[in-house]
């Protein structure tokens, strides 16, 4: 009965560990898509040949569809402001 409970504690510290993981992986992936929407906005405000800036405008929409999701995902772990803060 001691080795079941045993193997209970350390499968529940495993899922900690990893759901601790995923949070870091989440914040790192929000804070990755930050920074690429901010180069966007730079590359926008400097460019000048129009089949450039279509380009830039389709990456923008895509950055926002993976930052929406990146969120969407934060919200549903329930990763909070605080996280940001590490």
């Amino acid at each position: 009965m001691e080795s079941v409970l045993k193997l209970l504690q350390r499968t529940t510290n495993c899922e900690k560990v990893q759901d601790d993981l995923d949070r870091q992986q989440i914040i790192g992936a929000i804070r990755d898509v930050s920074r690429q929407l901010a180069y966007n906005e730079r590359w926008f405000q400097i460019e000048s040949d129009e089949n450039l800036i279509d380009a830039c405008i389709y990456q923008r929409e895509e950055l926002k569809s993976r930052y929406r999701y990146f969120l969407k995902l934060a919200k549903q772990k329930g990763v909070n402001c605080a996280s940001f803060q590490d």
